[in-house]
C-alpha cells in the first residue's frame, strides 16, 4: 500500500497526480463522469484541500480532466488525454492497465517515427553519437550474456534514445520520453518471448554499423524489418497468453 503523504507536505501534491493519475487511466472512473466532490475526495486521498486543487489543475494540463463552475470536475474523453505526457504514458506502463490495443497502438507509432529517425541518423549522426549507439549496443550484448533481463531493457531504450538524438532534430529528440514509455510498455510483452532478446539483437547491429556507415536506406530498412518482427511476436503473444488480453480501461 502507497504510504500517504503527512498533512501539509509538499509531496501531497504530486502523490495526488499520481493516484487520481492512475485511478482515470485504469477506468475507476469513466470518461464524462464526475468525480467526488472536493471535501470528499480529499479525504477519500487523505490530503488537504490545497493540495488536490493544484492536482486537479495539473491532470487538466494533462487533458485527464476538466473544471467547471456548477458542473464539477469530469473525467475527459480518452481522446482528448495527451498521451505523449510521460506521466500518462507511464501510468500506461504498469501492465496491469494495458490493453493488447493500446500496445498495438505503440508499436504502430514506431513505425512511423523510428525507421525515419534511423534514417536520419545516418545521415546526420556525428562520431559521439555513434559512440553513444554502439556502447548502448554493446550494453544489450553482455546483458543477453549475463541474462540479465532488466539491464537488457535499459540499454535497449539507451539505443533508441541515442538514435533519436543522433537526428539532431529538436521535435524528434523531444519525443525520448515516449519512446522510452513505449519501449517499457513493449518489453512487458516481448519478455514473455523466449527469443525475443537474441532475435533483436542482430537486427540492433546492422542498425548500429549502418548508421556509422552513414547508409541510410539500410538503418531505415533494418528498423522497419526489426519492428514488424516486434509487431509479429507481441500478435503472437497477445494470442497465446490470456493473462495479457486485459479489457481496455
Amino acid at each position: 500500500m502507497q504510504e500517504r503523504p503527512k498533512p501539509n507536505s509538499r509531496r501531497q501534491v504530486p502523490f495526488v497526480v499520481n493516484k487520481l493519475g492512475k485511478q482515470i487511466i485504469s477506468g475507476k472512473y469513466d470518461s464524462g463522469e464526475t468525480l467526488p466532490i472536493e471535501p470528499e475526495l480529499a479525504a477519500i486521498l487523505g490530503v488537504g484541500r490545497n493540495a488536490l486543487r493544484e492536482a486537479v489543475k495539473v491532470l487538466a494540463g494533462k487533458g485527464l480532466i476538466s473544471t467547471a463552475p456548477r458542473s464539477g470536475t469530469k473525467v475527459r474523453p480518452r481522446e482528448d488525454w495527451n498521451m505523449l505526457d510521460p506521466d500518462v504514458l507511464a501510468w500506461y506502463t504498469a501492465c496491469e492497465i494495458n490493453s493488447p490495443k493500446f500496445i498495438l497502438d505503440l508499436t504502430e507509432m514506431r513505425r512511423i517515427i523510428e525507421p525515419e529517425a534511423a534514417e536520419l541518423a545516418a545521415m546526420r549522426a556525428e562520431r559521439t553519437d555513434v559512440a553513444e549507439i554502439m556502447s548502448a549496443y554493446e550494453a544489450m550484448e553482455k546483458s543477453i550474456k549475463d541474462d540479465d533481463a532488466e539491464a537488457y531493457m535499459e540499454a535497449d531504450i539507451a539505443f533508441h534514445d541515442a538514435i533519436l538524438m543522433a537526428t539532431h532534430n529538436a521535435v524528434l529528440s523531444n519525443l525520448r520520453n515516449a519512446i522510452t514509455a513505449f519501449l517499457k510498455v513493449n518489453f512487458t510483452v516481448t519478455a514473455l518471448h523466449p527469443s525475443a532478446a537474441s532475435d533483436n539483437l542482430e537486427r540492433h547491429r546492422k542498425i548500429a554499423w549502418a548508421i556509422a556507415a552513414g547508409d541510410s536506406k539500410k538503418a531505415r530498412n533494418i528498423t522497419l524489418e526489426l519492428l514488424d518482427q516486434n509487431r509479429s511476436i507481441i500478435e503472437g503473444q497477445i494470442k497465446n497468453q490470456p493473462e495479457i488480453e486485459l479489457d481496455s480501461p
